[in-house]
């Protein structure tokens, strides 16, 4: 399928010929819903652990039903039999009680999806015919991938049966899904400049340029002969004057620029995001300081990762970065993070680290 956001701003169109259900997926969504399930991806070592829950939106009824997908509600999962998203006894009274609570607007279910192929379970059918009876309401699969796109795929009702397997696959990530342009990236250079200045909340004014102090230009000159044809006698207090004069304007700029390099940056503590990488298990876990105050004003931000010459993006919404960790299970041997926080204010704070260090 070509990405097109087909007339509908802001959404991803999901439509197969032939298909009783045109599917309109908010990009908001696929945001925050590609974080989570990154965040359970890379929990456990090896297959990573499955998220599940619950679709809302609007379901707008005719020979071809138009599903509107607005925002999704994960479902807890205790994972006693696995990594994957099979729910327990009590876990599935829960699942009921948020369907029941939010009938009027439930459209349907999805699912990360860590095992091979990208296909509907028998766990996933009881769900579906327990908690989903419109024939309108739809199935999300998605299958997360560490250094590409993740892959999704929707489930829908034919003949009042879900099929085994997705009419159509297609890329769980807004980029290649509409068509647009990623957000540039900063060249490398501009990137280490940025990763290596200290934040501050206050920007040091800029000097204007100084013009080089020419010693010379201040010695005294040569005084004109007298008429008679002698040379008046040279003032030695004079020449004294003159040059500690230089020598103490040039005392004054060598110590303002001392004082520039070594004074403490007012408030830069303020914006420090404490990254840190710890190594646990075959994973690691990437910290910062969710009390920090651009954290704490933030109202998104990304976590890029840099993993064996492959980039990945992982977006971060505010309860995403009031977490302070992620989880990640890397493939080679040096990797480098770098944490972006984007402040309510329209700034931006930028912290970065490799590993190992």
């Amino acid at each position: 399928m070509e990405p097109a956001i087909q007339g509908v701003p802001g959404y991803f169109v999901w439509e197969v010929p032939g298909q009783p259900v045109v599917i309109h997926l908010r990009l908001d969504v696929v945001d925050r819903m590609a974080a989570e399930i990154m965040r359970g991806f890379g929990a456990v070592p090896k297959r990573g652990a499955e998220v599940g829950g619950i679709l809302t939106g609007a379901i707008q009824p005719g020979p071809v039903s138009t599903v509107q997908i607005e925002d999704f509600e994960p479902i807890p999962c205790t994972y006693t039999r696995g990594p994957s998203f099979l729910l327990t006894e009590s876990e599935r009274i829960v699942f009921g009680e948020a369907c029941r609570r939010r009938s009027a607007e439930i459209v349907g279910y999805y699912r990360s999806h860590t095992r091979d192929g990208l296909a509907l379970q028998p766990e996933d059918i009881q769900l579906l015919d327990g908690n989903f009876p419109s024939p309108a309401q739809v199935a999300l699969l998605v299958k997360p991938f560490a250094t590409k796109p993740s892959v999704g795929g929707f489930f829908v009702r034919e003949k009042g049966v879900f099929p085994s397997a997705t009419r159509l696959e297609f890329p769980f990530r807004r980029w290649e899904m509409t068509g647009e342009e990623p957000p540039r990236r900063p060249p490398m250079q501009e990137r280490m400049r940025t990763d290596t200045e200290p934040a501050s909340d206050e920007a040091p004014a800029s000097s204007p340029p100084r013009e080089p102090i020419d010693a010379a230009s201040q010695s005294p000159q040569p005084e004109p002969p007298e008429p008679n044809g002698r040379r008046a006698p040279k003032s030695r207090t004079g020449m004294w004057l003159v040059a500690s004069f230089v020598f103490l304007l040039l005392g004054v700029l060598l110590g303002y620029e001392a004082s520039r390099i070594t004074a403490p940056l007012r408030g830069a503590s303020d914006f420090t995001l404490s990254l840190a990488v710890e190594h646990t298990g075959e994973n690691l876990t990437i910290r910062w300081n969710p009390k920090a105050r651009a954290v704490l004003s933030a109202s998104s931000g990304v976590l890029e990762i840099d993993d064996g010459g492959e980039t990945k993006r992982v977006p971060l919404d505010r309860d995403n970065l009031s977490n302070g960790n992620f989880v990640y299970r890397n493939t080679s041997g040096k990797v480098r993070f770098r944490l972006v926080v984007y402040l309510d204010s329209g700034l931006s704070l930028t912290e970065a680290l490799e590993w190992p260090r």
